[in-house]
């Protein structure tokens, strides 16, 4: 069996448009997602990122609550399992954090209960106050 030139040529014509077909609806996807996660996004939940209290009233409102787990004096860090950070919208996990004053931490220990305020500052989370949590 032999195939005519002219089979060829429709073939040969028919793969650049499955291509560009191909192509043009994987555009297609990615502009609907990226579109999709723009109208999704919030952006203004992220309006208080380092939003300084207006009262001291707020600055208390604002303290997240943890559990000191290890304190690195040399590097002034202290491992901190925490509750939800309302501020950075951060669930509770258990995270390194580095003291804004590292003085703020000489006091303290693994076993603390403390209340700490958490800002993003350039990118680094560092812990701007932080004090002892009230007996309960």
């Amino acid at each position: 069996m032999s195939i005519s030139t002219t089979s060829c040529a429709r073939v040969q014509r028919s793969r650049p448009a499955a291509w560009q077909l191909g192509a043009l609806a994987l555009l297609g996807l990615s502009l609907s997602w990226s579109q999709a996660q723009a109208t999704s996004h919030d952006p203004s939940g992220h309006a208080g990122h380092g939003a300084a209290p207006t009262a001291q009233a707020g600055a208390s409102a604002s303290l997240s609550e943890g559990e000191i787990t290890r304190r690195d004096a040399r590097t002034g860090k202290l491992t901190i399992r925490h509750g939800e950070i309302a501020n950075l919208d951060m669930p509770p996990m258990t995270m390194v954090f580095a003291l804004q004053d590292p003085a703020q931490g000489s006091g303290l220990q693994a076993g603390d209960k403390v209340r700490f305020r958490v800002e993003n500052l350039n990118g680094a989370l560092l812990i701007t106050h932080i004090e002892a949590a009230p007996a309960r």
